[in-house]
C-alpha cells in the first residue's frame, strides 16, 4: 500500500486538480480504462451500475482430448443485459487455466485454438465451448460473484459444429497478452514479475494485470513438506518485493515463503475469494496442516475477509496465525467522499470507505477461534493513523504491538522482524 492511498489521503486537492485535468485532457486520467472505472456508474445514494464495470470473476480450465495443445484463447460472449457482443478474452496459462474479469451479465464461453500456429486467433479455429455444441451452458454473473471450476471442453469434432455469434474484433484479440504464470509456480522474490510497474498496473488497470498474471500464490522455492508455509500478502500498489527484508532474514530451514500476488485495484471481497481458491488448490495438492499468514496494510483486510468468509467451509482450518502490519482497519473517510464526487475511481475505493459495507462486515465478524491474530502497527504511521487501532480489530487480537515506524518502514525494521520471528517460533514450536 503506497502511492495509491497516499493520493487518497489528499483527495480534496486531488479532485480539484483532477477536474481541471479532465476538462483539458478528456478521460485520460491515470489511464484507468472504462471497464475498471466505477465512478461514472455511481448513482445517487452510492449505488453503482455493476453491469458496466468489471466486478466478477469466472475461473476455469480447458479440458481436451487432443495430444497437442496449441495456444488457446478463451472468449466471453455477453448475452445480457446488452445486445449480444464480444466482452473479453484471455489466453490460457501453461496448465490450461484461465481467469476472466467481467462486468455482471450473462455469458457464453468459447475456446479458440491457434491450430495453424500463425499466432493469430481466427474465427474458423473455434474448437470448444462451455457445455456442448448441442447444449451451451450460459453463466450468470452478479456483482462480486466468483465462479470457479468452470470447464470448457475441446473436441476435434467440435470444429465443424461451432462458430461464434459474430466475427472476432481483431483489434482487441490482437492485443490480448499471453498468460505468463500459474498458481503454485516457483518464482524468485526479485523476479521482474513482481516489479513496481506491474504492481501499479494491478492497482490502476486491474483487468490488464488479471489477463497476464491472474491472482495466484507463488512459492519462492519448491514445496518442502518439512517446512511450514508462511504466506505474505501485500497492500495496494504492493508487490512481493516489499517483503525483501523479511525474505533475507526468514529462517528458511523451518519456513517456506509464499506470496499472494493479485491486482490490488479489485474489490476486496473478490481478492479474498481468489485467495481462498488459490490456497485451496495448494492445500489439496500438498496436504499441509498448518501455516501462517502475514499481511501489510490493506492486505490485512483481504486476509481477514478470507478467514471470515471461509471459516465455515473449512478452507481456513490450516491457518494457525495471522500477523498484520499497519492495516487501516477502519478504512478512510476520503474513500467515502470519492464515491459521491464525479471523478475517475477504481473498484477497491468502494471497500476502503469508513462506511463501506465491506468494512462493517469484515470487522463485525470475529476471526475463527483457531486463528491467533497479532496486530502490529507503526506509532509514526500517518497514513493508517488511528485506523490501525480500531477497537473491533484489537478485540480479537492476542497481542497489539506498536513500533516507532511509519507505514512503509514497518517492513524494514529490525525490531519488527525480531518480534515477527518470535511470534512464528511461539506459534510453531520445534518438535523433537
Amino acid at each position: 500500500m503506497k502511492r495509491g492511498l497516499h493520493r487518497l489521503h489528499h483527495l480534496p486537492f486531488f479532485i480539484a486538480a483532477l477536474l481541471i485535468q479532465m476538462g483539458l485532457g478528456g478521460c485520460s486520467y491515470m489511464s484507468i480504462p472504462p471497464h475498471d472505472n466505477i465512478a461514472p456508474k455511481i448513482a445517487q445514494g452510492g449505488a453503482s451500475d455493476a453491469s458496466s464495470y468489471n466486478c466478477a470473476i469466472i475461473k476455469g480450465k480447458i479440458l481436451s482430448n487432443q495430444k497437442k495443445s496449441p495456444s488457446t484463447l478463451v472468449i466471453a460472449w455477453r448475452l445480457a443485459p446488452d445486445p449480444p457482443s464480444f466482452s473479453e478474452s484471455v489466453q490460457t496459462d501453461a496448465q490450461g487455466g484461465f481467469t476472466l474479469y467481467l462486468p455482471q451479465g450473462r455469458y457464453l464461453l468459447y475456446a479458440v485454438a491457434d491450430d495453424n500456429e500463425n499466432s493469430i486467433f481466427e474465427d474458423h479455429e473455434v474448437c470448444g465451448v462451455h457445455g456442448s455444441p448441442e447444449s451451451f451452458k450460459s453463466i450468470d454473473l452478479r456483482e462480486g460473484d466468483f465462479k470457479n471450476d468452470v470447464a470448457i471442453s475441446i473436441r476435434s469434432e467440435y470444429r465443424h459444429l461451432l462458430s461464434l455469434p459474430a466475427l472476432l474484433p481483431s483489434d482487441r484479440i490482437a492485443s490480448s497478452p499471453a498468460r505468463r504464470t500459474h498458481n503454485g509456480q516457483v518464482i524468485k522474490i526479485y523476479s521482474e514479475t513482481f516489479s513496481p510497474k506491474n504492481a501499479q498496473t494491478g492497482y490502476w488497470n486491474p483487468t490488464a494485470f488479471m489477463k497476464v498474471f491472474g491472482a495466484d500464490i507463488y512459492l519462492t522455492e519448491p514445496y518442502n513438506p518439512r517446512k511450514i508455509p508462511v504466506l505474505f500478502i501485500h497492500g495496494t500498489e504492493g508487490t512481493p518485493h516489499n517483503w525483501i527484508y523479511f525474505y533475507m532474514r526468514l529462517d528458511r530451514s523451518r519456513y517456506q515463503m509464499w506470496h499472494y500476488y493479485y491486482p490490488s485495484g479489485i474489490r476486496l471481497p473478490l481478492a479474498a475469494s481468489l485467495l481462498a481458491d488459490a490456497l485451496s488448490q495448494l492445500q489439496h495438492r500438498y496436504r499441509f496442516q498448518k501455516m501462517a499468514i502475514v499481511a501489510h496494510s490493506v492486505g490485512g483486510l483481504t486476509a481477514r475477509s478470507f478467514l471470515i468468509q471461509h471459516a465455515a467451509d473449512g478452507q481456513a482450518d490450516c491457518v494457525k496465525a495471522l500477523i498484520t502490519l499497519a492495516t487501516p482497519w477502519s478504512g478512510f473517510s476520503m474513500a467515502d467522499a470519492s464515491q459521491v464526487l464525479t471523478h475517475k475511481s477504481i473498484p477497491v475505493w468502494r471497500d476502503l470507505g469508513t462506511q463501506s459495507l465491506f468494512i462493517r462486515q469484515t470487522l463485525s465478524a470475529g476471526l475463527p477461534r483457531h486463528v491467533r491474530h497479532y496486530l502490529l502497527y507503526g506509532k509514526n504511521d500517518a497514513l493508517a493513523a488511528d485506523a490501525a487501532l480500531d477497537d473491533r480489530a484489537k478485540a480479537g487480537a492476542v497481542k497489539v504491538l506498536g513500533f516507532n515506524c511509519c507505514h512503509d518502514s514497518i517492513l524494514s525494521s529490525r525490531k519488527v522482524f525480531a518480534t515477527f520471528d518470535d511470534i512464528l517460533n511461539r506459534e510453531f514450536p520445534m518438535t523433537r
